[in-house]
């Protein structure tokens, strides 16, 4: 099986709205047109590989309801595996392989920080609701564990367990599909009646994705840290203690596209409720620019892919007059941290300042951790990457 298999491009009318209304490459009608044909009929399109950034964004666009995104992504894919082209860095990133980028991040932190992971490995007893900490999460499982906010919900969050995301965003079919069905084989363990997603990604992939995509639905509700926070506040069980004060931009991650406005609202609300003001940035919800994560599918040349994309981001923060940027996803606010201070952008990783603005003490934010994936890269044989591109079939 793969992405485009699981739906019916019979019905495509190559109205190529796809690509006119995509915020990145905004092509003539006719072009559209054109390049969306020769993707179907030839799966090759120029332009499209030179210049997507593999964000959602098209997928909101199509009038038949189709995932433009995931056809472009397989099609660059096969693409590159003819060519020989498929960075041999890439499987390197996701989670549950027997050779990961997390089985070593996980192996350099704390005795105290690994004994944590091992207890959230464990079927927590049945409740009501738990708190799934997904790959990025887990580095801050000492505040998590610790956390006054989040102390009701039982934590669950196996090192080797993943939404798969990285697998998916990547092009790997086939590991991402091992990696989910690992996933629910263990949350079809849980005796729960709702679980709450710590990190947005993960929220998107085990409720949109598995859904849309896979086909598959969970045993349980699912919700998204915000919604549950806005629960806690609106009931009165959490208060303001350190009210944030302020003003920004803010960075939506690829999925906000997806969740549609309800997430999008939620994320606004709890902010707007912890004391951030927030300045709208021309793009954003179905037409937001992406942090360039992505993009490095289509070269490891980190200025030509990652940076060019980010600096439309930063002019864009730029015109407001403000030089802060609120990013709830942890890999956006990863990808930014290795650029934000070149364009004079201040980043503030929002799960902890709001935890924090609710009372919660972080000791270990996600900014000081990014030290660990540099160190995690560098156990990787082909470091410093010059000879990454291999032939290998990772679907």
């Amino acid at each position: 099986m793969s992405y485009t298999k699981l739906s019916d491009w019979s019905k495509c009318t190559k109205c190529g709205d796809c690509l006119v209304k995509c915020p990145v490459m905004q092509m003539e009608r006719q072009e559209a047109v054109a390049e969306i044909t020769a993707l179907l009929e030839i799966g090759y399109s120029e332009r499209i590989f030179n210049e997507c950034t593999f964000c959602f964004n098209c997928n909101k666009y199509c009038p038949e309801n189709l995932r433009p995104h995931e056809l472009i992504l397989e099609k660059f894919m096969d693409a590159r595996k003819k060519k020989g082209k498929i960075s041999a860095v890439i499987p390197y990133l996701f989670n549950g392989m027997q050779t990961s980028m997390w089985k070593d991040i996980y192996a350099m932190l704390s005795k105290n920080e690994q004994s944590i992971l091992k207890k959230w490995s464990e079927i927590p007893s049945p409740s009501k609701e738990i708190l799934w900490v997904g790959c990025i999460g887990r580095m801050s499982c000492f505040d998590i564990e610790n956390s006054t906010i989040l102390q009701e919900l039982p934590k669950f969050g196996p090192p080797d367990l993943c939404c798969g995301e990285l697998a998916y965003r990547l092009g790997s079919w086939k590991a991402y599909t091992d990696t989910v069905k690992k996933t629910l084989r263990a949350f079809e363990k849980l005796e729960i009646e709702r679980m709450v997603c710590y990190c947005g990604s993960c929220y998107n992939y085990l409720s949109n994705i598995l859904k849309n995509v896979y086909g598959k639905k969970l045993p349980f509700k699912l919700i998204s840290l915000y919604e549950w926070l806005n629960e806690k506040r609106e009931s009165g069980k959490i208060t303001l203690k350190k009210p944030l004060n302020l003003k920004t931009t803010l960075h939506e991650s690829c999925y906000v596209s997806e969740l549609g406005n309800e997430f999008a609202q939620d994320l606004r609300t709890v902010y707007k409720s912890a004391g951030v003001d927030i300045v709208e940035l021309s793009h954003h919800g179905d037409c937001n620019l992406s942090c360039g994560a992505v993009s490095v599918l289509r070269t490891l040349n980190l200025p030509k892919s990652l940076f060019k994309e980010q600096s439309k981001k930063y002019k864009e923060v730029k015109k407001t007059g403000i030089r802060h940027m609120a990013v709830n996803c942890p890999g956006c606010f990863i990808t930014l941290s290795f650029t934000n201070r070149f364009a004079g952008i201040k980043l503030h990783y929002m799960p902890d300042e709001l935890l924090e603005a609710y009372g919660d003490k972080i000791t270990k934010p996600l900014s000081k951790r990014i030290p660990l994936f540099m160190l995690a890269f560098m156990k990787h044989p082909t470091f410093p990457f010059k000879h990454v591109d291999a032939e290998i079939s990772i679907r």
